[in-house]
């Protein structure tokens, strides 16, 4: 069974057992043995071996709540909206920390807070490399206001080892937490909300979570995507990545390239790199791939220098905005390579409704879909 089989398979499970309860229970956090609530599927999503359009549109007609639909729509939603203001990611890759208490930061990230559900969630993001949707808001929104930490380390720190890691929703989410896409309505973590959905679980409910809530500065992002059209260019050599190895549509596309490369980029942020189990994790996706591509070669970043010098030009699988494109780019430039971008239609066409807030992206999308 390859990993698309399995993926899948997990899928139909979750639809077949656990979709028409979803949308009373998915806000519940039961703990790390207790998750068939959720679909735990996003680690899968978020690297395309699930195809965001292939599951809404199996969902079409059984998803009666839309709930679980609305969970993936977030995701294209995420990426579109990132493609349209690209200098929010510029403004989070800027972000200097070095002026921040460096004491609290540590003591946050080794979950020594004293806040007894945010030390557990640490704890539980190390060990599992996942949280629940509904904690990992809370812990933004403490980490926000009650420990008062910029967003961009807190940011920095669900990269480094969630399995679902995507730079434009994880981005996103935190400014949306933030109140910094909301239009100043920032959400606010309560101990009554948390105990509620947690059980009780925890030893005490979160002590000193702030009243106060300090709106964050958000600098202007205008729109500014760049109509964008697929073209093919004479190169024999393919190169994709990680966050996008949904292959099932594209085995023609591979076998008019002498070389498919899988480029494993392993460094998010000036040095700091991804755990050793998102890593394990990415790689082991990659290595399936790898043996369903015949003429495919898995490289690290580390060796781009070598796998892909004296080239004029090649051809990339665009991986959206993050850190994937960055490193392409400032590769392409210091050789001075050029690259040719080969996009996927879907994602071309819904982009360009991701302009402004998730609702009406959403009822364009619902519309055009007849959802």
């Amino acid at each position: 069974m390859n990993i698309f089989e399995k993926a899948n398979n997990r899928l139909d499970d979750f639809i077949s057992n656990n979709l028409v309860s979803y949308h009373k229970l998915r806000n519940y956090d039961y703990g790390v043995k207790k998750r068939k609530n959720v679909s735990q599927l996003s680690k899968y999503i978020s690297h395309r071996i699930l195809y965001e359009y292939d599951i809404i549109e199996k969902l079409k007609t059984i998803d009666k709540k839309k709930r679980f639909t609305d969970e993936i729509l977030w995701r294209i939603y995420w990426k579109g909206y990132l493609e349209n203001h690209k200098s929010i990611w510029f403004e989070y890759k800027n972000f200097n920390r070095i002026s921040y208490n460096s004491n609290l930061i540590k003591a946050a990230e080794n979950g020594e807070t004293g806040i007894d559900c945010f030390d557990k969630w640490i704890s539980e993001l190390k060990k599992n490399n996942y949280l629940h949707n509904h904690s990992r808001m809370w812990f933004a929104s403490i980490w926000l206001f009650t420990l008062e930490l910029p967003w961009q380390i807190g940011a920095n720190l669900f990269m480094r080892y969630l399995y679902d890691g995507d730079a434009a929703s994880n981005t996103l989410s935190w400014r949306w937490v933030a109140g910094m896409h909301t239009n100043k309505k920032p959400y606010i973590a309560s101990n009554q909300n948390i105990n509620k959905y947690t059980n009780y679980r925890f030893k005490e409910s979160p002590i000193n979570l702030t009243n106060k809530i300090k709106i964050i500065k958000n600098n202007t992002h205008q729109s500014n995507l760049i109509p964008i059209q697929n073209h093919f260019s004479n190169s024999k050599i393919l190169v994709l990545f990680d966050n996008d190895l949904y292959i099932s549509n594209r085995k023609n596309l591979f076998c008019s390239y002498s070389k498919v490369y899988i480029l494993f980029n392993e460094v998010i942020e000036y040095g700091l790199k991804l755990s050793k189990n998102v890593v394990k994790f990415k790689l082991n996706l990659i290595r399936n791939i790898n043996k369903l591509i015949p003429n495919s070669e898995v490289f690290n970043s580390n060796d781009i220098d070598n796998k892909l010098k004296n080239l004029e030009y090649i051809d990339v699988v665009y991986p959206g905005v993050g850190n994937n494109l960055d490193l392409i780019n400032q590769f392409s430039k210091k050789k001075q390579i050029n690259i040719n971008f080969i996009y996927r239609d879907e994602d071309l066409f819904y982009w360009c409704y991701a302009k402004s807030g998730f609702n009406n992206f959403k009822k364009s999308f619902y519309k055009l879909n007849k959802i």
